[in-house]
């Protein structure tokens, strides 16, 4: 009996022994001091995470960024082009309306007067024909450039360009 008195109160001490080390770690578990230190701990590791995510995020926008503007240079250019092909496009479909308004008033005036020789820009001395002439060498020396100067006077590119070539050959003689 007197063993199995040892062995209870062997028990019984290493319970209490259990209970005084459990109630010691229960009782800093549970202080406001390690709760706050725990909340620290907790708080740093969720900046830490933020701060990572906010990196990553502003990395994945300036890569956008980056290909947004890359994608607006591009469409300037193509804005540009369409605009300068257009006018050009615009330029020839008033150069091919003239001709088509010259030849029509060429066959309208051969239908009203077939006896009578047609009078052109080129049969009036000192007309139209020489004033736009004029108009065009004197653009010309003021230094605007040929499409330039077909669209200011009205009259059809080749003409303004046959203009200039003539002056210029007038002038190297």
């Amino acid at each position: 009996m007197s063993t199995i008195l040892v062995v209870i109160g062997l028990n019984v001490l290493g319970y209490f022994v259990m209970y005084l080390v459990l109630n010691e770690r229960i009782r800093r578990s549970s202080s406001p001091a390690s709760q706050i230190q725990g909340l620290r701990e907790e708080v740093d590791r969720l900046v830490i995470e933020l701060n990572q995510t906010t990196a990553r995020n502003i990395a994945l926008i300036e890569d956008k960024i980056a290909e947004l503007t890359e994608a607006l240079a591009k469409a300037d250019k193509k804005i540009g082009l369409f605009r300068r092909e257009s006018e050009k496009h615009d330029v020839g479909a008033k150069v091919y309306s003239r001709i088509i308004e010259a030849k029509s008033d060429r066959e309208t005036q051969k239908t009203e007067s077939p006896d009578a020789a047609p009078r052109g820009k080129a049969d009036t001395p000192g007309g139209a024909l020489r004033d736009i002439q004029k108009e065009i060498i004197a653009l010309h020396r003021a230094g605007f450039s040929a499409p330039l100067i077909s669209s200011r006077v009205g009259a059809p590119l080749g003409e303004v360009e046959l203009v200039i070539a003539l002056e210029k050959r007038k002038a190297s003689q």
